[in-house]
């Protein structure tokens, strides 16, 4: 088995390489194989390079993809995520938050699932099981639940929590949605979801653990620029667009 890691990088200079190290620790200690694509998206830090020395000191299985997007100012996590996806190898992919909100270790229960059927397995905070080790700020709590709300309601039905960075695909399913993501900001988990369930796949939402991190680089009007993505996303449903 080969996995594949995508993680999207905005301005993460400063816990990009204690997120890779525990990644590629955690693979190595299991003997599974892997690449790790990093996609620095419009940083104005130095997130490149400290992912070109962790590669050429440490973990030479990183491959650095950086994408820039004029006028996005860090709203480039679905073309950061897109652009990693495409260039992926593994039997089974999954994206991550670079901030590790859900630790890496999940990644055996998520793989153990997709081996029984699912081709599309998601990280929930919202469903039993889940355990919140450390909570968002109470706005953030806040309009995440109306959020997740509102989506729910006009798009993907009894899925409790699409917003969880953490999600893995089977190569088939990484194939068929991600070359026809059209959502270049934080919308994008959203289409693929949609995209998932407009292809028939089989979508399993799995409890995780999770902590709020305090240096978070998505600031509260992420909210409303993943609301419009949501109506275009919608929109192209309803039209059969893809």
């Amino acid at each position: 088995m080969t996995l594949s890691i995508i993680i999207p990088a905005y301005n993460e200079s400063n816990r990009i390489s204690k997120t890779v190290r525990n990644i590629a620790g955690f693979l190595n200690a299991n003997k599974i194989s892997f690449e790790i694509i990093v996609v620095p998206n419009n940083c104005s830090d130095d997130t490149e390079g400290v992912l070109k020395t962790l590669q050429t000191e440490e973990i030479p299985e990183i491959k650095i993809l950086t994408i820039s997007h004029v006028g996005a100012k860090g709203n480039t996590k679905g073309l950061a995520i897109s652009t990693g996806m495409k260039e992926s190898h593994g039997d089974y992919t999954v994206f991550l938050d670079a901030d590790n909100a859900t630790s890496f270790n999940e990644i055996l229960k998520f793989v153990s699932c997709a081996k029984d059927g699912y081709d599309v397995v998601i990280a929930s905070r919202y469903v039993n099981g889940a355990k919140i080790i450390k909570k968002q700020s109470l706005l953030r709590i806040i309009l995440s639940r109306v959020s997740n709300s509102i989506i729910r309601v006009l798009l993907l039905p009894g899925i409790y929590d699409t917003q969880c960075g953490f999600k893995l695909f089977s190569k088939r399913a990484a194939k068929e949605i991600f070359s026809r993501t059209t959502v270049y900001g934080w919308g994008i988990d959203l289409e693929i979801l949609a995209l998932a369930k407009y292809f028939g796949f089989k979508i399993k939402e799995l409890p995780v653990a999770w902590e709020a991190q305090d240096e978070s680089t998505v600031k509260s009007h992420a909210f409303f620029f993943t609301l419009k993505e949501l109506f275009q996303i919608r929109k192209n449903i309803k039209n059969k667009f893809y």
